[in-house]
């Protein structure tokens, strides 16, 4: 069973590169996690296009989203708007 999904989940990584190809020449993502707390946050940096960067952010907190669905979890989620401060 474990290969079964292993195997659905790497196709789906290679549909979503087929489907991004292009979109970004390079970056990093750096993943701070405390597993045993229910803890992590991301980093998203170097992005080049740098102009993608927002776009690649709320991309990634869809699938984390969509992600915590499957897994019958409730989404919280807050999103600073552009323009505006952390603290308004």
């Amino acid at each position: 069973m474990t290969n079964d999904w292993q195997q659905q989940v790497q196709e789906m990584v290679e549909r979503g590169r087929q489907m991004t190809a292009g979109m970004v020449m390079g970056g990093e993502i750096l993943i701070d996690a405390d597993p045993e707390n229910g803890f992590f946050r991301v980093k998203v940096r170097n992005v080049k296009p740098a102009g993608l960067t927002p776009q690649l952010v709320r991309g990634f907190c869809c699938i984390l989203a969509n992600g915590a669905a499957m897994f019958n979890l409730t989404v919280k989620q807050r999103m600073t708007q552009p323009g505006k401060e952390k603290n308004e």
